[in-house]
């Protein structure tokens, strides 16, 4: 309403002579529920401490949108598991090693994920990352890396050490985390 006439303000002309719709409003998409743990009010439902904007427990490593037990990979284990890949790739002759990534993408995971019982999870549906993820993860962002680390004295592999959430550069390029699952809780149920 038009407050010195009391009138409702009429929609524009258009050259025809009727009139047009009001422009439509702008309506936010919804949340979805992977965002819901990621509140800064939440608690870990671990160890109960109190969580931050990071999809992870800073004290504790939970990943807040994943079933309890389901921590972070350490640093460690991400470094043993970068060591088995390289054993692995020699030890089956590439190809080998082609063929059972090819498989074990799907489920997020790369052979040495696998046999170490890690997953990489994909941040905004608070799932595995699926076949196309893995993909750009493992051959895409980690090339863009590699040219990028090759003019920065390497630097860019160490992000992991210093990254709240343990996530390398291609992880962020990618919105992934790495978890360690030891019981497959999050392995797809036949």
């Amino acid at each position: 309403m038009d407050k010195n006439s009391g009138e409702r303000p009429q929609a524009p002309e258009t050259i025809e002579g009727t009139r047009s719709a009001p422009p439509p409003r702008f309506v936010p998409p919804p949340t979805p529920a992977a965002a819901a743990p990621l509140a800064a009010t939440a608690t870990c439902q671990n160890c109960g401490q109190a969580v931050g904007p990071e999809p992870s427990c800073q004290t504790c490593g939970q990943v807040l949108f994943l079933p309890r037990g389901i921590p972070l990979a350490t640093v460690g284990l991400r470094f043993g598991g970068y060591l088995l890949e390289g054993v692995l790739i020699v030890c089956t002759l590439v190809i080998g090693w082609f063929v059972w990534a090819f498989i074990v993408f799907q489920y997020g995971q790369t052979p040495a994920k696998q046999l170490l019982h890690m997953r990489v999870v994909f941040i905004p549906e608070a799932r595995t990352a699926g076949w196309w993820r893995m993909f750009f993860r493992e051959f895409i962002a980690k090339t863009i890396i590699a040219i990028l680390a090759s003019f920065t004295l390497l630097i860019p592999y160490f992000w992991l050490m210093w990254d709240r959430n343990r996530q390398e550069l291609w992880d962020k390029m990618a919105t992934t985390l790495v978890v360690s699952d030891p019981q497959d809780q999050l392995a797809p149920r036949t």
